[in-house]
C-alpha cells in the first residue's frame, strides 16, 4: 500500500524558494487605481508590505528568492504567446510596465523570468532552475490569484513540488475572484497567511554537516534603524536623485560630498541612459551638499515611517572645481550675472497644480468646491505642516478645476531657494501622499483627456536695494522698459524654451489653445491663454502696488527641472534687456481668436506642437543656445532624442499613464 504523504510536510528553508508572480508596474497603473480600486487598494496597502516582510524573513534565512514578469522579449511583442496576443496583452521589452514594483525589487543576486505567457512552468525554464537549486518547497505570491498565480500553484504541483500559496500576499480584481481562486486551487496547495509562514519558517531548524543550526529571526530589542540623510541633485530631467549616508555621519560629508557618475545626467525619465552622450563610462563627480538647503521633516501621517532628511547639492569635479552640465550651478552663475552685470536681484516663485489618487468618489466632487477640499483635507493639513517646518512658505491650498486637482502655492523667494522650494513641494508632497496611500502625480496630462496640470513660474526682478524695476506707472500695462526688453527676450527665444520648460512628449498634450497654458508666444494682462502673464495686483490694504507686481511664465510644467527652467528663462530675458528688444507681442484677447493675419501683424507666433519641433528650434537658436555650457546641452540633447525614440511608438493613453507614474 503507497504511503500517504500529508502537505503539513515541515518546511525546511534551505529547500525552499519564494516566487513573486507578476509584481510589476503595470499591475499599478493609474487605469487601476480608477477602475479597480479595491485591487489597487490591496496590492498597496496589504500584499506589497506582506511581501517585503517575506522578502526580509526569506533572505535571512537563505531562502531563494525569485521573480516572473510579463515582459517581450523584442519591442514590437512578436514573440508573445496567441492567448496573449488574442488578449492584447504586450508588456515590451525594457520599458517601465516591465520592472518590478520598486519596493519588492530584487536583489543582485535573485533570479528574474522574464515570461510571455500566463504559465511562468510553460514559457520560462523556471522548472529547470528549481532542479538546479534543488529546490522543494515553492512558495508562490503575486497578481493575479485567478490567472498566472492559479496556473504557478497547479503546474508546480504537478511538477511534483511542495506548493505554499501565501493568500494576503496575493490579490485579484475583486475581493470575490480571489476567494474563490482559493478555494479552486487549495487542493494544489498549502494556503498560509504572511503571519503563519513566518512562524513556521523562523522555528525551523537546518542541519548542515551534522551540526545543529538554530535560525530563529528573534531579533535583540536594542537593534533600531540607521537614520539616512540623502544627498540629492534634480537632473535635466527634473527627478530628484542621490545617496544616502547615515545621519550620524552628515558631517564627514560637508566638505567632500559623496560619488557621482556623469553619465547620470544623460538618464531619461525612463532611467534609460542616452546612447549617444557625451560621458559613456568615463569620469567621476561629487555631490557637495549645500548646508542651508537641507529639508528635514521629523514625523508625518504614518507614524512608522522614516524621517524625510535630504540636502541639496552641487555637482563638481573631483578637484573641487564646478562642473559645467550642473543645473543649479548654472542657475547660480545666471543669477550673479543678473547681479553683476545688470546691478539687479531675482525673486522667483513656483506655482504647483497635481493630482491626488486613491480616495473613493473623489472624481464626483466639484471643482473649486468645500466638499474637494474636505475630502482630503486632512492630507493638506499634513503637506502644509510639512511645507512650513522645511521654511517654504507655503501661502495657498487649493481644490483645483480639474477631477481631483488641487494646487500649492508658495511665497517668493532669492534665486536658486526658488528652484530648490520647486523640488521640495514636489518631493514633500508625494511623500506626504504616500504615508497616506495616495498617489500624487505632477504629470501636466495625466490621463487622455483630463484637465491638464502645469507650473506657473512668478517671477518679479528687483534693484540691489529690492526696489522693483518691472513696474512703472502710466506706461502700457505699468510695465517698465526694461521690463519690456525682458518680456520681448523671453518671447523672442520662447520656441527653444519649450524644449526645456515643456521637455517631454506629454507636454505638448498641454500646450493647446483654450487650455488656459499658452499656444503662443505672446504677453497679456491678465490673459491665461498668454505665455507670459502680468499678474493681478490689488490696491486693498497697504500693500505697495510695485511690490506685488510680477510677471508669470505659463509654458512650463513638472516634467522640467526647477533649475535648469528658471536658468533659461532668465538667459533670455538678459538676451532682450541686453539686445533692448522690442515687445510686440502682445494681446489683450486670446490670441487663438485672432486671425492668422490679426497675430502676424502682431508678431504672435505658435509655439511648438511636439518635442521634436521643440528640440529643433531650441537647437537652432544659435544666439541663446551660445549661453549654454556645450557639454550640458549636447547631453540634454542627447538624452531627449532618447526618450523620443523609446516613447514614439507609445499610444497617447501609454504615454500618460507612463509620465502619471514617474512623476
Amino acid at each position: 500500500m503507497a504511503m500517504y504523504q500529508t502537505r503539513l510536510t515541515p518546511i525546511l528553508p534551505h529547500k525552499t524558494a519564494i516566487l513573486l508572480v507578476d509584481v510589476q508596474n503595470s499591475e499599478i497603473s493609474m487605469e487601476h487605481q480608477q477602475k479597480t480600486p479595491w485591487y489597487y487598494q490591496q496590492i498597496t496597502e496589504i500584499c506589497i508590505p506582506n511581501m517585503i516582510h517575506l522578502l526580509e524573513i526569506g533572505r535571512q534565512l537563505g531562502i531563494e528568492i525569485m521573480y516572473t514578469t510579463i515582459e517581450s522579449l523584442t519591442r514590437n511583442g512578436r514573440d508573445r504567446s496567441l492567448d496573449h496576443k488574442l488578449s492584447n496583452i504586450f508588456i515590451p521589452k525594457g520599458s517601465f510596465e516591465a520592472n518590478v514594483i520598486s519596493s519588492a525589487a530584487p536583489r543582485e543576486d535573485d533570479i528574474w523570468l522574464k515570461k510571455t505567457s500566463s504559465g511562468v512552468f510553460n514559457s520560462t525554464n523556471i522548472d529547470y532552475v528549481l532542479r538546479n537549486l534543488d529546490v522543494e518547497f515553492l512558495v508562490i505570491v503575486g497578481f493575479l490569484t485567478d490567472q498566472c498565480v492559479d496556473m504557478a500553484v497547479r503546474d508546480a504541483a504537478d511538477k511534483g513540488y511542495q506548493v505554499i500559496c501565501i493568500s494576503d500576499a496575493c490579490t485579484t480584481h475583486t475581493q470575490e475572484r480571489h476567494e474563490n481562486a482559493l478555494r479552486a486551487f487549495g487542493g494544489y496547495c498549502r494556503i498560509m497567511t504572511t503571519a503563519e509562514f513566518v512562524q513556521e519558517v523562523q522555528h525551523k531548524k537546518q542541519y548542515n554537516n551534522g551540526q545543529q543550526k538554530n535560525l530563529s529571526l528573534s531579533i535583540s530589542s536594542s537593534l533600531q534603524p540607521t537614520k539616512l540623510t540623502m544627498i540629492v541633485t534634480t537632473d535635466l530631467t527634473g527627478i530628484t536623485r542621490g545617496r544616502a549616508v547615515p545621519t550620524e555621519c552628515i558631517d564627514d560629508y560637508w566638505s567632500t560630498g559623496c560619488g557621482w557618475v556623469p553619465a547620470n545626467s544623460a538618464l531619461t525619465p525612463q532611467d534609460i541612459i542616452a546612447d549617444s552622450n557625451p560621458w559613456g563610462s568615463h569620469g567621476d563627480l561629487r555631490l557637495l551638499p549645500d548646508r542651508i538647503s537641507r529639508v528635514r521633516i521629523k514625523n508625518g501621517p504614518d507614524s512608522k515611517a522614516p524621517i524625510l532628511d535630504f540636502i541639496h547639492s552641487d555637482i563638481i569635479e573631483t578637484d573641487g572645481k564646478g562642473w559645467d552640465s550642473c543645473p543649479r550651478r548654472l542657475l547660480r552663475q545666471e543669477i550673479q550675472r543678473y547681479h553683476d552685470l545688470l546691478g539687479m536681484k531675482i525673486k522667483a516663485a513656483f506655482e504647483h497644480e497635481f493630482i491626488l489618487i486613491g480616495r473613493q468618489s473623489m472624481s464626483d466632487l466639484p471643482a473649486f468646491s468645500l466638499r474637494a477640499h474636505r475630502h482630503v483635507a486632512d492630507f493638506a493639513e499634513w503637506l502644509v505642516a510639512a511645507l512650513q517646518s522645511a521654511d517654504i512658505e507655503p501661502e495657498m491650498f487649493l481644490p483645483e478645476y480639474g477631477r481631483n486637482q488641487y494646487e500649492i502655492t508658495c511665497r517668493p523667494t532669492d534665486g536658486v531657494v526658488a528652484a530648490d522650494r520647486a523640488v521640495n513641494v514636489r518631493e514633500i508632497t508625494r511623500d506626504i501622499a504616500r504615508q497616506m496611500s495616495l498617489h500624487a502625480s505632477f504629470s501636466p496630462q495625466p490621463h487622455v483627456g483630463a484637465t491638464s496640470s502645469g507650473v506657473h513660474l512668478h517671477l518679479s526682478i528687483q534693484d540691489l536695494d529690492g526696489k522693483s524695476i518691472m513696474y512703472e506707472k502710466g506706461r502700457r500695462y505699468d510695465l517698465s522698459e526694461l521690463g519690456e526688453h525682458w518680456a520681448a527676450g523671453v518671447l523672442h527665444h520662447l520656441p527653444a524654451l519649450c524644449a526645456l520648460t515643456a521637455p517631454t512628449p506629454v507636454s505638448y498634450m498641454r500646450l493647446k489653445p483654450h487650455h488656459w497654458s499658452s499656444a503662443y508666444a505672446c504677453l497679456g494682462y491678465r490673459n491665461r491663454e498668454a505665455a507670459i502673464r502680468i499678474c493681478p495686483t490689488v490696491s486693498l490694504g497697504y500693500r505697495s502696488i510695485a511690490d506685488q507686481y510680477n510677471l508669470e511664465y505659463r509654458p512650463l510644467d513638472a516634467t522640467a527641472s526647477p533649475h535648469l527652467s528658471l536658468a533659461a528663462i532668465l538667459i533670455a530675458g538678459r538676451l532682450g534687456i541686453q539686445q533692448k528688444l522690442s515687445l510686440k507681442a502682445v494681446t489683450d484677447i486670446d490670441p487663438h481668436e485672432l486671425s492668422d493675419d490679426e497675430r502676424k501683424n502682431r508678431s504672435i507666433t505658435s509655439l511648438p506642437s511636439n518635442l521634436f519641433d521643440a528640440l529643433n528650434m531650441l537647437t537652432n537658436d544659435n544666439d541663446f543656445i551660445q549661453e549654454l555650457p556645450k557639454s550640458l546641452i549636447d547631453t540634454y540633447l542627447a538624452m531627449k532624442t532618447h526618450e523620443l525614440k523609446i516613447t514614439r511608438e507609445l499610444t497617447e493613453k501609454a504615454l500618460c499613464e507612463q509620465y502619471a507614474r514617474i512623476y
